[in-house]
């Protein structure tokens, strides 16, 4: 599958959420929750379900691989950043409904924190262009950067 083709697929999957089971809902009370759903039989790519209970963040960070996201449940709010001189410079913050789609990271320069602000769980949709088995380990690049706003 194409990845400059996930918009439309990834916008089908967040229009019908009726894949989405219990356990997808299961967070996790240290960090988000990363559920894998599907993994491409040629190693491709990878769709996870990722459940953000109230007040969970990710770290600030990029991606090795292309990345698209979008949400199933709840309101997600995503800082984006760039980087001058080795130093990050705040851009703007985003926040998603369900059934709406991030800013697609087709090309692996995006840097950005993801977090939950609500009081209610939320469920995240996203696809890795990445094998199974680097899932946990070849995906993010972390930044460690006092911010700049």
């Amino acid at each position: 599958m194409p990845y400059e083709d996930i918009g439309p697929v990834l916008g089908l999957a967040l229009s019908n959420k009726g894949w989405l089971r219990p356990e997808h809902r299961v967070g996790d009370p240290n960090r988000y929750m990363r559920h894998v759903l599907y993994v491409d039989p040629g190693n491709q790519f990878v769709i996870t379900a990722i459940t953000w209970l109230p007040g969970q963040v990710s770290p600030v960070h990029g991606h090795h691989v292309w990345c698209a996201f979008g949400i199933v449940e709840g309101e997600l709010t995503e800082e984006q950043f760039s980087e001058s001189h080795g130093k990050p410079i705040y851009s703007k913050t985003a926040v998603y409904r369900p059934g709406d789609l991030a800013e697609r990271d087709l090309d692996r320069k995006a840097i950005h924190r993801v977090s939950n602000r609500s009081r209610g769980t939320i469920v995240s949709l996203h696809l890795y262009g990445v094998s199974a088995d680097r899932l946990t380990t070849g995906i993010n690049r972390i930044y460690s950067w006092p911010l700049i706003a």
